[in-house]
């Protein structure tokens, strides 16, 4: 494995979420594993499950933008020849579709990737709201 061929889909992968704040999951949902244990925690639900199901829900959240941006802010990057992942946070300003009114978006995202068949593949995406720090307080009990 040559890290440019991850590098290179990593970026890919982020040309494909830029995508879908314009309003288009094609992009992105291409570079999903289609294998049966592929899965997606966005903060709109819980986990699901399956490329079947990661479709519908990227499809609903690319009817809810019509114009938009997004930036990336890498924490940290690792890659062996057959896995991957990149920590970090993702900011959006994204149009609702009927109105002229900006959304700003920030989430807190981990991207697991793995070596398919058919080159690198998405095989797990986690984002949250969470991007600021909240620390514990009181008893842990």
């Amino acid at each position: 494995m040559s890290i440019h061929e991850f590098d290179a889909f990593v970026e890919a992968h982020r040309e494909g979420l830029r995508s879908i704040v314009r309003g288009d999951n094609a992009p992105v949902l291409d570079l999903n594993s289609r294998r049966d244990d592929v899965t997606l925690a966005n903060p709109l639900g819980p986990p699901i499950v399956g490329w079947a199901n990661i479709a519908r829900e990227s499809a609903a959240v690319a009817a809810a933008a019509a114009e938009g941006t997004k930036e990336f802010e890498e924490v940290t990057r690792f890659a062996t020849p057959d896995l991957g992942y990149i920590v970090g946070f993702e900011r959006a300003q994204v149009r609702r579709p009927g109105s002229d009114e900006t959304v700003a978006l920030s989430l807190r995202v981990t991207t697991v990737f793995r070596r398919e068949e058919n080159g690198w593949m998405v095989a797990h995406r986690h984002a949250d709201r969470i991007t600021t720090d909240r620390r514990a307080t009181g008893s842990t009990a």
